[in-house]
């Protein structure tokens, strides 16, 4: 059948129209896979070469914070949008103390990318990926280097507060302590005054004590350098160590009650809901706590925060803890190493990060990146202090730990359960000089046997 002439040429012209169409729709698409693409795929660590079309699962592991898990369950789609190929499973880490994944490290089971502790890093390093070439290195503030490599990415850094409720202030007529004494007398006022938990503490779970036992010495002690330089002394934990001060405050409030009655009964849920629900005055965690008792409470009207006043006097500087941490690490032995380098760019990438970091009301660890943090902002101006920069990365420190047993927040527990502080340093002092030595002397790690 013949067309008239004029229909004819409409036709070709609308074919025309539709093939180029269909072309600029295709590179519109591959443009927007090379931008997610775009991390140097020529790296020789890498397994495989990108296929687009190739089904691939990615494993994303991460701790068991309620606010990152439903962001990154939820955010994953959107990357599938744009990688229809790509699966991510975003899987649960039930502890951030690493014993999970030592037991996946020994299995050689290690998810595809996965967050980790600053003073982890140093234990997976042989098994993780080299991370110096990726656009979103060149963007961090705080990216970790061991043995010349850059092979952890902080997803946030953040301050530690002790989070408070002004109506009990007010009620109990106490204000926010200034200094170590006052945020003693603080705890026994309230106390007294009977009706509320003075400070919320999920002692079942040994990590929740790291406030006082893990942060509390380096800034009593000043040295944001403090890690490495324990293991510069053979027997650092004696009387009148930046150590036995903090344990003496957990012993004090222990002994006193002063964080209710069966702190070691419960755990950090029972502490959060204690606190939420306004039975307990005070809860001491980082920064990152205030978007999970935003889920709960859904509104700060009542929350207030200070940083722990550890100095003796006001003419002293006031600081707190803030450290970058959530190190996203990549398993070298992935199978999908392009495409896990690819996932993770993307993460980094401005657009998806700045949702995450206001969802999580962290401080951004990226030069591009501002964090939009209104109750911190209000929080540090009515009561400000001085960033005290945590170095947690630190491999000798690692070592001698490790061959030590030193575990901070296990013997905080056991301070709780009575221990003697005396009688705990000594055993540590000497464990820990024999360890020291033996790292000069091997610079190796080593099994822990001191005990045996």
């Amino acid at each position: 059948m013949r067309l008239r002439k004029g229909v004819g040429s409409a036709l070709v012209i609308s074919l025309i129209f539709i093939g180029l169409l269909a072309g600029y729709i295709g590179l519109n698409k591959d443009e927007m896979s090379n931008r997610v693409n775009s991390y140097g795929t020529g790296d020789p660590q890498t397994k495989q070469a990108s296929n687009h079309t190739q089904p691939v699962k990615i494993k994303l592991g991460i701790w068991e914070s309620k606010t990152d898990i439903e962001f990154w369950t939820e955010k994953v789609k959107d990357y599938s949008i744009i990688k229809p190929n790509v699966t991510v499973e975003v899987e649960t880490i039930p502890d951030n103390s690493g014993q999970y994944l030592k037991v996946r490290l020994a299995a050689n089971d290690l998810p595809d990318l996965f967050y980790l502790k600053p003073g982890h890093l140093s234990i997976y390093k042989a098994s993780l990926l080299s991370l110096d070439e990726l656009n979103a290195t060149s963007r961090n503030k705080y990216p970790a280097e061991l043995d010349g490599k850059i092979i952890g990415l902080p997803l946030v850094s953040f301050s530690e507060y002790v989070y408070y409720h002004p109506s009990i202030f007010r009620e109990v007529g106490v204000e926010v302590p200034q200094t170590f004494n006052e945020f003693i007398n603080v705890l026994e006022k309230i106390k007294s005054h009977g009706k509320y938990i003075p400070i919320a503490i999920g002692g079942k779970e040994e990590w929740t004590f790291y406030p006082f036992i893990e942060f509390g010495p380096p800034i009593i002690t000043e040295d944001e350098n403090y890690l490495a330089n324990l293991t510069n002394i053979e027997k650092p934990f004696g009387e009148g160590s930046a150590f036995e001060k903090a344990a003496n405050l957990l012993k004090r409030i222990a002994e006193n009650k002063l964080a209710g009655p069966d702190a070691l009964g419960i755990g950090f849920d029972q502490a959060k809901q204690l606190f939420q629900s306004n039975q307990a005055a005070m809860i001491a965690l980082g920064q990152w706590y205030y978007s999970d008792h935003m889920s709960k409470v859904d509104s700060d009207e009542d929350l207030g925060a200070f940083a722990l006043p550890w100095r003796a006097t006001t003419k002293e500087r006031l600081q707190a803890v803030t450290m970058p941490d959530q190190y996203m690490a990549i398993n070298k032995n992935s199978e999908n190493t392009v495409e896990t380098i690819a996932f993770l760019e993307w993460m980094f990438s401005p657009d998806v990060y700045q949702a995450y970091i206001n969802n999580s009301q962290n401080s951004s660890t990226l030069t591009d990146v501002n964090s939009v943090m209104p109750f911190f902002n209000k929080v540090n101006n009515s009561h400000p202090f001085h960033p005290f920069m945590y170095q947690g990365l630190d491999e000798k420190f690692a070592k001698v730990k490790n061959a030590a047993q030193y575990d901070e927040k296990k013997m905080a527990q056991e301070i709780f359960a009575g221990a003697t502080i005396a009688d705990m340093l000594k055993k540590m002092n000497e464990n820990w000089s024999k360890a020291v030595q033996y790292v000069d002397n091997n610079n190796i790690h080593f099994p822990l046997y001191f005990d045996r």
